[in-house]
């Protein structure tokens, strides 16, 4: 993702902009509450800010991340081996 695309998507609700990615990539969503949306798969994500999320698998810290097409491709990557 290039710095002007994420110049724009700072405008967006980082959590909201994480729902929508994560529908886009059909990413289940099982649950979320305040700053922390459950998926498949055992993962979860902490909406640490503006772009910027942490993937939990369990309860293990997989990864910071600033860019929720990674994000969604190592999620979906992880899946994809069950």
């Amino acid at each position: 993702m290039d710095n002007n695309t994420k110049e724009n998507l700072k405008q967006y609700d980082p959590k909201e902009l994480l729902l929508f990615v994560l529908e886009h990539y059909q990413i289940q969503v099982i649950k979320h509450e305040g700053n922390k949306i459950y998926t498949e798969g055992d993962f979860t994500i902490e909406v640490e800010g503006t772009l910027q999320y942490k993937l939990w698998w369990k309860e293990w810290v997989v990864a910071p991340f600033d860019d929720l097409d990674t994000l969604c491709a190592n999620i979906n990557m992880e899946l994809s081996r069950d």
